[in-house]
Parts: structure tokens; C-alpha cells; sequence
């Protein structure tokens, strides 16, 4: 009999412990800082780190205004591109859209930035397309 109600006593005590530590919140995550950039940098520094970040966001397609590829689709005024990680984007002319260098013609598989506003359907209105 002691045996039954020291165990059902243990068996108690154990559920109310689990219960317990199961309660228990964990602790808040502590702040971490970010690494910012001193105001002292050089502005050489600086031009070269934009720069850099200015290229990789418009070779991926992360920049809204702007675009690096390869030329998949031309035809008049609508234009379709291919990013260096494989996704397209179209690309719409009008009139005053500035080609560099002047004269040249844009072919399929010519590589080509161009710079314009972003439309609400993710496509881009040209207003200078530079081929390199």
C-alpha cells in the first residue's frame, strides 16, 4: 500500500514539474547591433561600395528603375530580357527612348542596361538603353 501511494505521490509530483518547465517562457532575445559604415569613410570607398551594389542589384533584377541582361525578344516598341540568375522582365520603348551608341540596332543576344520607371506589372518603360 505504501509502495502504491509513494508511487502515485512521485507521479504527481513529476506532472506538476513538467508542467512547470513547459510554462516557463523563454527568455527575450537581447538586441544585436548592425554594422553601419563610420561617417569617415573615404568617399572614394563609398563611390566604389554604391557602385559595386548600383551593378549587382541591376544584374539580379533587385532594382525597380533599372536592368542588366541579355536581349531575348525585340520587336518595335516591347523588348523582353533575361537577368544573370535566369528570370525575365519586359521592357517597353517609346519615341523618345535614348539608344547608346547612337546607331546601333538592338539584336537578340545583345547585352544591354537599361534605365526607366518601373510599372505597377513589374515591366519597365526604357528611357536609355545603353548596349555594352
Amino acid at each position: 500500500m505504501k509502495s502504491r501511494f509513494f508511487c502515485a505521490a512521485a507521479a504527481v509530483l513529476f506532472a506538476l514539474a513538467s508542467a512547470r518547465a513547459i510554462a516557463q517562457t523563454a527568455p527575450a532575445p537581447t538586441p544585436v547591433a548592425l554594422p553601419t559604415i563610420s561617417p569617415g569613410v573615404n568617399p572614394i570607398l563609398q563611390s566604389v561600395i554604391n557602385a559595386v551594389a548600383g551593378r549587382v542589384k541591376a544584374d539580379y533584377g533587385w532594382d525597380p528603375n533599372r536592368a542588366r541582361g541579355v536581349v531575348t525578344f525585340f520587336r518595335h516598341f516591347d523588348m523582353q530580357m533575361r537577368f544573370a540568375n535566369g528570370t525575365y522582365r519586359d521592357v517597353h520603348l517609346h519615341q523618345g527612348t535614348v539608344i547608346n551608341p547612337r546607331g546601333t540596332t538592338i539584336d537578340i543576344g545583345s547585352r544591354v542596361d537599361v534605365q526607366g520607371q518601373m510599372n505597377t506589372d513589374g515591366s519597365l518603360n526604357a528611357n536609355v538603353i545603353t548596349l555594352y
